[in-house]
């Protein structure tokens, strides 16, 4: 930890007409969606184990056929390990990740605060609670708790100690940052992915769930247009080099964050606050600003 305060950046906004929308906690969506599947729908509990090209799914309820199979199951997807057994898995970015919600207060719109190979970053939600993220270089599968959090960030500027002060043990979640290699497709015969399992990505743009949202819509537009076989292929066309293109530079723009290098570290904290607020805006309109 640097004894003095680490430098505020702002973290990446979308444009000024909010046509990004708003911020919002992610169970309220899940709760959302979930509401307008009817009951019978969803099978919790139920875990699959393989996916074939032919759409045949084998779980732990028997085995299952579907015209379509999507596989929206994640970084460690079981769907994408088996269609494609000889792709590379997962890589390990190099930190971790923690995130929670803390209790109502007043705090200065999205601001994340970079240190030397951690950092800080909070955006108020409309009911007044802090969405917070941290993020430290750290071997794949450190541990850290709400406590060591508190005594690592409790130099650091206000309000950011506070916010962690206020927090609930049971309420802070922690991830190991993963992204996966480019794909040379998304769909196989009557199977497609979408999500981080075929694109994770870094937090950095939080475009993660925002990216399989859209991943969906053009998906079922596809099918819903073209039948399977060829709404499959205008799906893989449509998504493949937007996904792929968001995984690149949301690692480009949380790396610098990660420095450990004492020169570099200065370099950047000069620099960052001479660059045009306009300049980070246009840079990443392309990415928040989507139609179907």
């Amino acid at each position: 930890m640097r004894t003095s305060w680490p430098p505020i950046t702002p973290s990446p906004t979308p444009p000024p007409d909010r046509s990004a929308g708003a911020p919002g906690p992610r169970a309220d969506l899940v709760d959302l969606l979930r509401g307008a599947l009817p009951a019978e729908a969803l099978r919790p509990g139920v875990d699959v184990r393989q996916v074939r090209p032919d759409g045949t799914v084998v779980h732990g309820g028997g085995t299952s056929t579907a015209d379509l199979v999507v596989g929206a199951d994640g970084v460690h997807s079981v769907t994408r390990r088996s269609v494609w057994p000889r792709l590379p898995g997962p890589r390990y970015v190099g930190y971790t990740t923690w995130r929670l919600l803390a209790p109502p207060r007043p705090v200065e719109g999205s601001v994340e605060t970079w240190g030397r190979g951690e950092r800080f970053g909070h955006v108020p939600m409309p009911d007044g609670r802090v969405y917070c993220h941290l993020m430290a270089n750290a071997p794949a599968g450190t541990r850290v708790g709400l406590a060591e959090l508190r005594e690592r960030f409790a130099r650091w500027h206000d309000p950011i100690p506070a916010l962690l002060r206020s927090a609930r043990p049971e309420e802070v979640l922690q991830h190991d940052t993963y992204e996966l290699p480019e794909l040379d497709t998304y769909v196989c015969g009557r199977v497609a992915i979408l999500g981080d399992a075929a694109h994770a990505m870094t937090p950095n743009l939080g475009q993660g769930a925002c990216q399989a949202l859209e991943d969906a819509v053009t998906l079922a537009a596809a099918v819903d247009s073209h039948g399977v076989p060829a709404g499959l292929a205008a799906y893989d066309r449509a998504r493949r080099p937007r996904t792929q293109l968001v995984v690149r530079l949301s690692r480009q723009v949380g790396a610098p964050a990660h420095w450990r290098s004492a020169p570099l570290t200065v370099l950047r904290d000069a620099a960052l606050p001479l660059l045009p607020a306009a300049l980070l805006g246009r840079s990443l309109t392309a990415t928040y600003t989507w139609a179907p």
